[in-house]
């Protein structure tokens, strides 16, 4: 089977490493090329948690080395800033820290060693029965072909998919920053009243504790703390975490990226399949999407595994249907804790501090979640 991926990215990268693994040929296009991206002497602001299910099949596809540039957490605090609600996660393999680039990086090098084509070129549009036109007005037949673009999904939409706009955009602020109390190999995470706070931990750096934030906000108190000067920012950081993790500063200037939920109307039309944040694009709670994605490379491969004759659309539409309850039941949990978590109003403030009573109290509750998380 001829295998066609539309994305470079992580997720990309790891489905071409499946597909190729089960003995299809498997072409690559992304506009932007492949080239490694050089480890910046500080931790990058882009950062995901993964939980142990993406690690396993980043370790079963050589892409998983042991480095100090990883951090392992065992527990997980979620507290509400407007109750005394609080839970509790702890597993000696809850999951691990890791700079969104390192992965990519350790899954572009293996594919680089194997006969795995990579093209610099952006895909125009795509037929329903696989025939793919090229920018340079030359096309390529295709069994199989999986978008892994991202959130744009300008492929996928030029190609009949249609997005499906889950009704909420804010902006949410990333970055690295020095705490002054060490963090103890805890991800804390804390729903202030402007968005959902969370400080993940990292290697510490000589005598410096360091943690990545994750703020998501509404987009005019986006707007407004985006003029901030960056020591104004920590110290508001700082006072919202509750200086859980003391005084806070930047070790480097903080990024600030738009989100949303989305997903798309269907994710499989003909040998056309949509996986990663292009068929579901959430909120960035603790690398939740990039555990989704790796859990749909996931799908794909024990698909594979199941029908190794099996044909594109067959392959397809499989996956799809695997996946679909998964990817809706986060994206309805995910737009709830936007809802239920950012609101005043008294019973909105009632429910989530019972949700968050309900969730420490059983155990059975937690392991769900857990397991939604990676």
């Amino acid at each position: 089977m001829k295998v066609v991926i539309i994305g470079g990215g992580s997720i990309g990268l790891a489905t071409a490493l499946v597909c190729y693994r089960a003995g299809h040929g498997v072409t690559i296009f992304d506009p932007a090329g492949f080239e490694l991206k050089r480890a910046a002497p500080q931790i990058d602001s882009r950062v995901w948690a993964l939980g142990p299910r993406s690690q396993s099949l980043l370790k079963d596809l050589n892409a998983w080395n042991a480095d100090d540039r990883i951090c392992a957490y065992q527990s997980m605090r979620v507290i509400d800033a407007r109750s005394d609600a609080r839970v509790d996660f702890t597993d000696p393999t809850l999951g691990h820290v890791v700079e969104a680039d390192w992965v990519r990086n350790q899954l572009l090098k293996e594919v680089s060693e194997l006969d795995i084509q990579c093209i610099q070129r952006s895909v125009q549009a795509i037929t329903l029965n696989g025939l793919c036109t090229v920018d340079n007005d030359t096309t390529l037949d295709a069994d199989l072909v999986i978008f892994a673009e991202g959130r744009i999904a300008s492929t996928a939409v030029a190609s009949g998919f249609e997005i499906v706009d889950g009704g909420y955009h804010q902006r949410a602020v990333v970055g690295t920053l020095y705490c002054q109390q060490p963090h103890h190999g805890e991800a804390f995470q804390i729903f202030t009243e402007y968005g959902p706070l969370a400080l993940l931990p990292l290697p510490d750096c000589s005598d410096h504790h360091r943690v990545s934030l994750v703020w998501s906000l509404a987009k005019p108190v986006a707007d407004d703390l985006h003029e901030k000067p960056n020591e104004i920012l920590a110290s508001l950081i700082s006072q919202a975490s509750e200086f859980e993790r003391g005084h806070l500063r930047f070790v480097s200037d903080p990024v600030w990226i738009p989100i949303s939920q989305q997903s798309m109307r269907r994710d499989a039309m003909g040998c056309l399949l949509a996986i990663g944040d292009t068929s579901h694009g959430i909120l960035p709670l603790a690398g939740l999407g990039a555990n989704l994605g790796f859990a749909d490379v996931l799908a794909l491969r024990a698909t594979l595994e199941r029908h190794p004759k099996g044909g594109g659309d067959r392959i397809a539409r499989t996956v799809a249907r695997e996946r679909c309850v998964d990817q809706r039941i986060v994206a309805l949990v995910m737009g709830l804790f936007s809802d239920v978590f950012r609101s005043d109003q008294p019973l909105m403030q009632l429910g989530r501090s019972f949700a968050l009573r309900t969730a420490d109290r059983y155990p059975m509750i937690r392991s769900l979640i857990q397991e939604m998380a990676g």
